[in-house]
């Protein structure tokens, strides 16, 4: 799903947005890969979810309503609006997902069963671990509705394209022009990389090609 974005990564489609001026596209840096070798690249479906302590009577609700808006290759993007210490997502939700062709979670809130997710090459990205659930302390109280996750506006649809250097945001209406443009740039710095392994220097390489 979504093959064609293998090559390009997350430092790459930040420096086109940067050009196109769309400049506040990456998430902040706290939010990290469980592995090291994990790799988002999939349009967002979108969970606002706010701390809540009190009795519930359907505390998982809206996320099992989102998993009837899923399709094969999406990403779920959860904003957890400051809730750090409970985890909203883990091992058996994302077992679930996996049923469905998700592969992949963002969360600017914690996760729980890391090391089961990571054998079950399940991408996810947040800012920490905690074994806490998040029954009685963090509720989703909306889905697919445009959230504020890591700093960044994320619509539905956006897509997201992670790595271990962090994850970007690419708007939906200019995806297949962020894409067009870094397969360019992509190119370039291939033929920039050579020339600097074969011994020009950084100022050469830079003002012949204009890439560094």
């Amino acid at each position: 799903m979504h093959e064609e974005w293998k090559p390009i990564y997350s430092a790459l489609v930040t420096d086109i947005m940067d050009a196109l001026g769309h400049r506040e596209q990456a998430m902040t840096p706290d939010i990290r890969p469980c592995r090291p070798d994990a790799h988002i690249a999939g349009p967002a479906l979108t969970l606002d979810a706010y701390p809540n302590t009190d009795p519930h009577p359907d505390p998982y609700g809206q996320i099992f309503a989102a998993y009837d808006e899923t399709k094969a290759g999406d990403v779920f993007v959860i904003a957890t609006n400051g809730e750090k210490r409970a985890g909203l997502w883990g091992e058996l939700l994302s077992t679930a997902a996996q049923a469905q062709g998700v592969h992949s979670i963002v969360t600017d809130g914690v996760a729980r069963d890391v090391r089961q997710m990571n054998e079950m090459n399940f991408n996810c990205f947040c800012t920490g671990f905690s074994p806490l659930d998040s029954a009685g302390r963090i509720i989703t109280e909306k889905i697919n509705e445009p959230i504020q996750c890591g700093g960044v506006q994320v619509h539905p649809g956006d897509f997201i394209l992670a790595d271990f250097d962090g994850v970007a945001v690419i708007p939906a209406a200019i995806k297949d022009e962020v894409f067009k443009l870094s397969m360019e740039k992509l190119e370039g710095e291939n033929t920039v990389r050579d020339e600097l392994a074969a011994g020009m220097s950084p100022r050469e390489v830079f003002d012949k090609y204009g890439i560094l």
